[in-house]
């Protein structure tokens, strides 16, 4: 798809996913400007995690499949955020607990902000490179994966 870069619908197509990924991020974070600091680490019952372990997840997701192994330079956040904010994913290593994921108050919302803000400028710099197809559908399922953590 992003294969041969002279070709204009091949970049047409790259700047609609690029458009797409800061569409779906930016609805994530828009979904919580009305909870105040206190009610992004509310977890009201042990199988629904806090909108701050959410945020922390997705972007997870983008820097353990996408830019660890794929972004030359590319350094994690905090490699210590590779188990708060694995879920599910036995393969990649060690998850914590999804019942306890409420009582984090680290890290604090304003890091995972900043943990948002540390992997878009990864995935900026990464989509403007060529990529494979198998790495474009990486991207795109990461996509839906956050969307359905938007729902």
């Amino acid at each position: 798809m992003i294969s041969n870069p002279g070709d204009k619908s091949v970049v047409e197509g790259s700047e609609r996913l690029i458009e797409q990924y800061q569409r779906v991020r930016e609805t994530s974070v828009g979904l919580c400007e009305p909870l105040a600091v206190d009610d992004y680490g509310t977890q009201p019952m042990p199988d629904a995690s806090p909108p701050k372990w959410h945020l922390a997840h997705v972007t997870w997701f983008f820097e353990t499949f996408l830019l660890s192994p794929s972004l030359p330079g590319y350094s994690v956040f905090n490699a210590q955020f590779e188990v708060l904010f694995n879920s599910y994913y036995n393969g990649v290593g060690e998850q914590f607990p999804r019942d306890r994921r409420g009582h984090l108050s680290r890290p604090t919302v304003a890091e995972v902000l900043a943990y948002r803000e540390h992997v878009d400028a990864g995935m900026a710099s990464f989509l403007a490179m060529d990529q494979d197809e198998a790495t474009l559908f990486r991207v795109v399922l990461g996509l839906h994966h956050e969307q359905q953590h938007q729902e």
